[in-house]
């Protein structure tokens, strides 16, 4: 039987043997022991938190594992049985060569809500490859879905009061963009429940997974009475027709939206024919500032302006990102977070 205090990590050799021939289930409950998860996104005192629940002394782990993957298993009752502990102990063996290698997960994220109570979403993303990066949870996604339960306290309001839009018999239409994992706009629609309807967007081979993380938080999103869709918007095409003014949205959501020297242009001109031309109308981002890209946030900035778009409120905070320096350390990320509304309207 394993058991001990996280403070008091045990030794490999206190792990069932393969040489004592354990049985199939006394195995897999040490290697779920050593399931490793990714780095969590958040401050500096959380990460630390976090690092406090590992059980087991990193020191001979591979070993162990090498072990269980050579042996036979011969032991144990049925195929079944030693195919499920060879898995999971490649798992294992994943996990320790970095999170691209990790397998496909469920993870967990909280957010404020409006009265300052924690709302729990779940999310499911595949594992990464080179094509797939879209299906991550990016630090940028995690910063500003902290946010959100105050976004739209904002100077001059983002949105009419609630008052007003029940008044005019309508919710407010918020657009998401690059959706990914679907934090924020799941997170949106969360928190303000039945005064928005959210609509989360991204490309064909992202939104079967986006849907699918809708449908995990099914019981979270009912009981807000929030009001979710999903659908593809590929920015590279205009839309055609052009929408009308009743199918614009009050409120564009987007986090980490530039990775490719094409992308300033795309999303500026996205954002300028599904943005309402309202009073209230209003486009929230959040960007890391990767050296690399450094130029595209620029451009962006820049198109936003010439499109007749100011900036109503910015500022810049840090975030963790789930992967880890080569010494274990979390990887710092700078993030820029910026609120637009249409210049001749403020």
């Amino acid at each position: 039987m394993i058991s001990a205090e996280p403070e008091e990590p045990l030794h490999v050799l206190d792990l069932p043997q393969i040489h004592s021939k354990p049985s199939g289930t006394e195995i897999l409950r040490a290697l779920d022991l050593l399931a490793i998860k990714p780095r969590s996104f958040g401050t500096t005192s959380k990460i630390r938190e976090a690092a406090k629940v590992r059980s087991v002394h990193p020191a001979g782990i591979t070993r162990y594992l090498t072990t269980i993957i050579s042996s036979p298993l011969s032991w144990l009752d049925t195929d079944e049985l030693r195919e499920a502990v060879w898995d999971a102990t490649s798992a294992r063996l994943s996990e320790r060569c970095g999170r691209t290698a990790m397998p496909a997960m469920s993870r967990v994220f909280t957010v404020p809500n409006l009265s300052g109570e924690e709302l729990t979403l779940t999310l499911h993303e595949p594992s990464l490859t080179a094509d797939n990066l879209g299906m991550k949870t990016w630090v940028s996604s995690y910063l500003l879905s902290q946010r959100l339960h105050s976004v739209l306290e904002s100077t001059p309001p983002l949105v009419p009061s609630t008052a007003t839009i029940l008044k005019a018999d309508r919710t407010l239409r918020a657009l998401e963009l690059g959706s990914g994992t679907g934090l924020v706009g799941l997170a949106f629609a969360a928190i303000h429940g039945e005064s928005a309807s959210v609509h989360l967007t991204d490309l064909p081979v992202i939104v079967p997974n986006l849907a699918h993380n809708a449908a995990l938080n099914v019981e979270l999103l009912t009981k807000s009475n929030a009001e979710v869709t999903t659908g593809v918007l590929d920015w590279s095409v205009d839309p055609e027709p052009l929408p009308t003014p009743e199918e614009k949205y009050d409120l564009t959501l987007a986090a980490d939206p530039l990775y490719s020297p094409k992308h300033p242009k795309w999303l500026v001109d996205t954002i300028g024919h599904w943005l309402s031309r309202g009073l209230d109308a209003r486009v929230v981002v959040e960007m890391p500032l990767r050296d690399a890209y450094l130029p595209q946030v620029q451009e962006f900035r820049q198109r936003m302006t010439d499109i007749g778009l100011a900036v109503v409120s910015e500022g810049e905070e840090t975030g963790y990102d789930d992967w880890e320096t080569a010494d274990g350390g979390a990887v710092a990320v700078r993030c820029w977070w910026s609120i637009w509304g249409w210049s001749e309207k403020l």
